[in-house]
């Protein structure tokens, strides 16, 4: 039975409107927190919310890999991860979004 779960995501950053009614204006602007936010599309939070249901119930440890970061970017290369979101669970690889069942079974073969 494999000991972990490893999910690889990919995160992008879009740019939010500043909502302030505040007419102060910062020298240099404004800070990052107030204009960027990060971004999980659907398939990969509906992927790593599956994974963790699973994980939780077979008592399995979950990593999650986000390729938008140097770490996750090199851990796909290792894995040869191409697309996301990517599940792996021992020798087994599945990319795109899995239902409960499809993980079971690559769980308990």
């Amino acid at each position: 039975m494999p000991k972990r779960i490893m999910v690889f995501v990919k995160t992008k950053w879009i740019v939010k409107p500043f909502d302030s009614q505040s007419k102060a204006w910062v020298w240099g602007g404004y800070p990052p927190e107030h204009r960027f936010e990060k971004h999980v599309s659907r398939d990969d939070a509906s992927a790593m919310r599956i994974a963790k249901e699973v994980a939780e119930e077979y008592g399995l440890e979950l990593k999650i890999y986000d390729l938008a970061s140097i770490r996750g970017w090199f851990s796909a290369k290792i894995n040869k991860v191409k697309d996301t979101p990517t599940i792996i669970i021992g020798n087994n690889r599945m990319e795109g979004v899995p239902n409960k069942s499809q993980l079971l079974r690559m769980v308990n073969p």
